[in-house]
């Protein structure tokens, strides 16, 4: 094994998932960037990921299938025998009413935005050890209802529920696993969604003046897979600015 950390980042070639594998790529390591369609992006993101120093592996398959997560986690085994960060970062856009929308892409939403952590999980426990990090993306839309996000707040809500009983599980081999909420950030997954009047999704200004960035949410990331974090578990750290806070007090 080489020197550097080895991280797999589902949903890693793009927005928060890339910024993430970004900001956790160091000389010697092995980034694995997970990803479903989108060759042009891996291919730039694998570059971004060679320009510090670490060793890029792009994995294409569906992860919101156990065969395609198990695919995901026998492609890292195959380059290293520990995987320090495990990250899901995967969600589709569903910018429909939950109420009136097909069942079938509730459930595509569902499987990769939420089951699909249980997916990579439980075929990596063979590579996940002492010190090891899972984290697993989500959103204030599980708490707050808004505009169109039924299906992946949805898969979400799910996702957090299993985050913290895979806490206690996995705690005694010294496995960490939390949850990271993020605020609005302009990402390609947000600006598919629109308001009910057809306009894009408004990116606030958070109250200490600026809007939130992808890159404050991989610090977040990169706090909650170090050692003084090892007692921060199994929990829902919301990284928005405070707009969450905001809402819920109008």
């Amino acid at each position: 094994m080489s020197q550097g950390i080895s991280v797999l980042v589902a949903g890693g070639t793009k927005g928060i998932g890339l910024a993430i594998a970004l900001r956790l790529a160091a000389p010697g390591g092995h980034v694995f960037l997970g990803y479903h369609g989108d060759d042009a992006a891996a291919k730039q993101a694998a570059g971004e990921i060679r320009d510090r120093k670490a060793t890029p592996h792009l994995v294409k398959q569906d992860v919101g299938t156990p065969a395609g997560a198990a695919a995901t986690i026998a492609a890292v085994a195959s380059v290293t025998d520990h995987l320090d960060v495990l990250v899901h970062s995967a969600a589709v856009p569903n910018p429909g009413l939950l109420a009136e929308e097909p069942l079938d892409e509730v459930l595509h939403a569902v499987h990769v935005g939420g089951l699909a952590l249980l997916y990579l999980v439980q075929p990596a426990l063979r590579l996940l050890g002492e010190g090891s990090s899972v984290i697993f993306l989500s959103g204030s839309s599980v708490e707050l209802v808004l505009p169109r996000h039924g299906a992946l707040a949805s898969a979400k809500a799910l996702g957090e529920c299993m985050v913290r009983y895979l806490a206690i599980e996995l705690a005694p081999r010294g496995i960490n696993v939390n949850t990271l909420r993020t605020g609005p950030v302009d990402t390609e997954l947000l600006r598919s969604v629109r308001s009910p009047s057809g306009e894009p999704m408004p990116m606030p200004v958070t109250p200490n003046g600026r809007r939130l960035t992808v890159e404050d949410i991989a610090e977040a990331a990169a706090f909650l897979v170090s050692p003084p974090a090892a007692m921060v578990r199994g929990q829902a750290i919301m990284v928005d600015g405070g707009l969450n806070t905001t809402v819920r007090g109008k």
